[in-house]
């Protein structure tokens, strides 16, 4: 809450009126006016901060990029480099070229009541995970990020580690009482670029997202990718949620995959036919959809919730289709291990690798 205090000096002035004879003890009165202004989100342009007066802003190392609280205060920011740290809701966090690996930065609650820690990726650029296919049955590290990651520290552990394209993606994270902390690490990089506005989720706000959620849509329609999907390859270790905030008057929910070529995981590459596969035959990755149905012939004694392969669909074959979800909360949730299996000659006579791209999905 910031404050800020007035003090009016008033002083009571004799008057003198010809034929009268009077005297009034002049008074001195201090006259305090206090404000008081939450410190909530503010934005000026296409830039987000908090509500704080200017020396408060100062003191936390920030700027200001506008007014609030009627002119009272000032919209204060921070841009942040490696290693630095901020208190600020609304810091943004950004690469340099003289920066050197590890680097490191630390977000602190900028209140008590924090929950949560929203971290929106306007630039996310690294290389991309290992991509070597194997010359042996044998699994390998083919999506691991190898030579460049990043992961953010949380309330009860960490975020599960990214590299290669994640611009427009975001990622949502428990606050941990001793800072968060976001890290990045690589061996060798020549794409290394990210800018990153980092968002503080008060415990107390009606629309915050469900705690096991690390991305969080809102919306009747939308999009969700897996990430690195831009960059053509799933990533490695993948254990986490994507949230679909149930809309006022809707009680069920529909997966497309956005085209043929947009959902492969698992499953070998090349097949005689694109095929879906559902159910207890995802075994390595594969997303989790709970009571996922059939849209057209719905039937609650045939549901499944692990769907991998490289069509999305609601049963195992080779026609496209969707998965219906009539049970809330709507959650996708995305299982990948750290390896992938590729097969190679005698059998089958030509090389099958395991499909990697990941998915890019369609709700409605």
């Amino acid at each position: 809450m910031a404050q800020l205090t007035f003090s009016l000096l008033l002083l009571n002035i004799a008057v003198y009126s010809p034929g009268i004879n009077c005297e009034r003890n002049s008074k001195l009165l201090n006259f305090f006016n206090i404000v008081r202004f939450p410190n909530d989100p503010c934005t000026s342009g296409d830039n987000s901060g908090s509500c704080f007066t200017s020396s408060e802003c100062s003191s936390l190392g920030g700027f200001s990029i506008g007014s609030c609280a009627s002119g009272f205060g000032v919209c204060c920011t921070k841009y942040g480099k490696c290693g630095e740290s901020s208190k600020i809701n609304n810091t943004y966090f950004s690469s340099n070229t003289g920066d050197s690996s590890p680097c490191t930065f630390e977000i602190c609650k900028s209140e008590t009541d924090i929950c949560q820690i929203r971290l929106d990726f306007g630039k996310f650029t690294l290389n991309n995970p290992t991509t070597t296919t194997s010359t042996s049955s044998n699994p390998s590290g083919r999506t691991q990020c190898l030579t460049s990651m990043f992961w953010v520290t949380a309330k009860d552990g960490q975020s599960p580690t990214i590299c290669g394209t994640n611009s427009g993606y975001h990622m949502i994270v428990g606050a941990r009482d001793d800072c968060n902390k976001l890290n990045f690490a690589w061996t060798s990089s020549t794409t290394r670029s990210w800018s990153i506005q980092i968002s503080q989720i008060s415990c107390t706000a009606l629309w915050r997202p469900p705690e096991e959620c690390m991305q969080w849509f809102t919306g009747t329609t939308g999009v969700i990718y897996s990430y690195n999907y831009a960059g053509g390859y799933h990533l490695a270790n993948q254990d986490y949620n994507n949230c679909i905030r149930t809309e006022q008057g809707y009680c069920s929910i529909a997966y497309t995959a956005v085209s043929t070529t947009s959902f492969q995981i698992s499953g070998q590459n090349p097949p005689a036919t694109a095929t879906a596969v559902v159910g207890e035959s995802c075994t390595q990755d594969y997303i989790i959809i709970q009571q996922g149905n059939s849209c057209s012939s719905p039937d609650p004694t045939s549901t499944f919730e692990r769907f991998c392969g490289s069509l999305l669909t609601s049963a195992t074959g080779t026609t496209t289709g969707s998965v219906c979800q009539s049970k809330s909360p709507f959650v996708v949730g995305v299982k990948f291990d750290g390896t992938e299996v590729d097969v190679v000659p005698p059998s089958p006579p030509a090389v099958t690798v395991e499909y990697s791209k990941g998915f890019y999905i369609y709700y409605t």
